[in-house]
């Protein structure tokens, strides 16, 4: 039996034991679909990756991403923490500043600031379905519908992975969200996501822009730590509907499930149909093992 080594890193944070966890597996010994979900599964992360030879000279690397269910196409803290992994591992043999990683969606660019933050460039938003069921909607988060806010819309939003955004009033109201599950499945359904993003303008510390909370229990992740993949979206939402006018933005996320993050995103409309989105943070290694299958 071979054992294979593979990585936890926590990813958005710069403290060990915060941020959002991932298992990382450098080498891939031809393992079949059906154990690389069995592993994720054994990982039990919101996300496991498993990283492999580029298949054309557009990437240095080719990765795929799991949660515990299913493998996904594209996810923030999966590209920012294995983008960390292979800066601070000298793995393409040489001290690089700039990798381009291949995923389901595409071609993903990656840089290393100079501050330690690696910052990923994300797909062009799509803007998708206003949730109108906002009584539903409450129900399925465990609030009044008095707590969403009416001036902007529930909306699903995409940068590579589609979420239901939905802004709150308060920061009370965030801290009161509870997954109820039979509606919640409804409004995952009649959305067609996988995942409910809840925000509020209300913050646990001032210098944030936002605060956050995620989830998406019938893919695996009861509440995610930190979610790259929605934050870029987020930023897109916010200046579409003239919530920010543009620029940077820090979002705070994972502090009701003791893993604060901090996702910083940098986000500007060119024209109609180009946007700039950015999304960056810090990670640690936390763990290295092997496992043996």
């Amino acid at each position: 039996m071979k054992k294979v080594p593979f990585y936890q890193i926590d990813v958005f944070t710069d403290i060990p034991l915060g941020g959002n966890p991932l298992a990382l597996f450098p080498e891939v010994p031809g393992w079949s679909d059906e154990v690389l979900l069995k592993i994720a599964r054994e990982m039990n992360l919101s996300e496991t990756v498993f990283l492999f030879p580029p298949e054309d000279s557009s990437a240095h690397f080719k990765m795929r991403i799991f949660t515990p269910e299913k493998e996904i196409p594209f996810a923030g803290h999966p590209v920012i923490g294995t983008s960390f992994a292979i800066f601070e591992k000298r793995w393409l043999g040489r001290e690089i500043k700039e990798l381009v990683l291949k995923l389901p969606i595409g071609l993903i660019s990656v840089a290393l600031k100079e501050d330690g933050i690696s910052c990923m460039q994300q797909p062009q938003p799509q803007f998708l379905d206003i949730f109108e069921d906002i009584d539903l909607l409450a129900d399925s988060l465990g609030i009044d519908s008095e707590d969403i806010t009416p001036s902007s819309p529930a909306q699903v939003v995409s940068t590579g992975f589609p979420c239901l955004f939905v802004p709150l009033n308060s920061l009370n109201a965030m801290k009161r969200l509870k997954v109820n599950s039979e509606p919640f499945a409804r409004v995952l359904q009649q959305a067609s996501v996988d995942m409910i993003y809840a925000f509020s303008q209300e913050t646990e510390l001032v210098k944030s822009t936002v605060h956050s909370r995620s989830f998406a229990p019938l893919i695996g992740i009861p509440e995610d730590p930190a979610t790259g993949s929605a934050a870029g979206a987020l930023g897109a939402y916010l200046l579409s509907h003239g919530i920010i006018a543009g620029g940077k933005i820090l979002i705070e996320q994972g502090y009701e499930i003791n893993r604060p993050s901090c996702i910083f995103v940098e986000v500007s409309k060119k024209s109609t149909s180009e946007w700039k989105i950015e999304v960056g943070g810090k990670s640690v290694f936390i763990l290295e093992g092997q496992i043996g299958v």
